[in-house]
């Protein structure tokens, strides 16, 4: 239990108060001398830390990052949460014109879906059909995203208010993101392709619909609450929606403790 307390002993607690501290440090430097430049690595670095602190802890816990090539995650990184937030982004300004009305409860509809599509074109080639393998592919996917979305409220917040406030944007939804896109995506992959595992191809279930659905109402919620107009104790009840969030992605990913890991390359003869 003692252990329990300790969590800053963990690799996920250093990854991200390093990551925090270099954003913090690098907008301070901004404010100090002017020097804008750097501001691009410091709202990457901010918009990081929350997500790939994450990242640790579940490999810690899984070992999944081994289910998948290194490269291949890079990838679903870069251009599968790269894909993903160009066609979230053009279908929420299509469909949501108003983020502070009743439509924003399309928002996740729209971005766990836009998120599926790099995932499922990587499931359609047969490949990495294991439950470790799609959550691996489905977090690195909605890290991409996630940390994308952030530097751009970012950039929004630097136009507005200044650096300063930029950084705290930062601060706030790297504390927020890993409860709401990552466990999102990694909740609808553990249980698509555990289906996929077990069957050996893409069907869709019950259980996979089921999966989805309770995604994006979660991330609809989550939104919601954030933006309408409702009493300001109400916007409370989105902890509780991060934390039911969190745990029905741990629930559906506890039996990845022994996953498996990828054999390595033969040495040349």
């Amino acid at each position: 239990m003692r252990e329990h307390f300790r969590f800053y002993r963990h690799r996920w607690f250093k990854v991200w108060i390093a990551m925090a501290a270099l954003s913090a440090a690098l907008i301070a430097m901004t404010e100090a001398v002017g020097n804008r430049a750097v501001m691009p690595a410091a709202f990457f670095y901010g918009a990081a830390a929350g997500p790939v602190g994450l990242l640790v802890a579940i490999h810690d816990r899984t070992r999944i990052g081994a289910s998948v090539p290194g490269l291949t995650l890079v990838g679903m990184f870069l251009f599968g949460g790269g894909v993903a937030l160009l066609l979230g982004g053009y279908f929420d300004a299509l469909l949501i014109p108003d983020k502070h009305g009743p439509s924003i409860l399309q928002v996740g509809w729209i971005e766990e879906s836009a998120k599926c599509v790099p995932l499922l074109l990587v499931a359609l080639t047969g490949r990495y059909l294991t439950k470790a393998a799609g959550v691996a592919l489905g977090l690195s996917c909605a890290t991409g995203f996630a940390i994308m979305e952030s530097m751009s409220y970012a950039w929004k917040s630097v136009d507005d208010t200044g650096a300063v406030n930029a950084g705290m944007v930062l601060f706030m939804r790297g504390l927020a993101t890993p409860f709401s896109h990552l466990v999102w995506t990694g909740l609808i992959c553990a249980v698509a392709f555990g289906a996929w595992q077990a069957r050996g191809r893409i069907v869709i279930t019950f259980s996979v619909v089921g999966a989805f659905a309770m995604a994006a109402v979660l991330h609809s919620l989550n939104d919601g609450l954030l933006t309408l107009d409702i009493p300001g104790p109400a916007r409370l009840l989105f902890l509780v929606v991060a934390a039911e969030s969190y745990w029905l992605f741990h629930r559906a990913t506890r039996d990845l403790t022994t996953a498996p890991v990828l054999d390595p390359a033969p040495s040349p003869a």
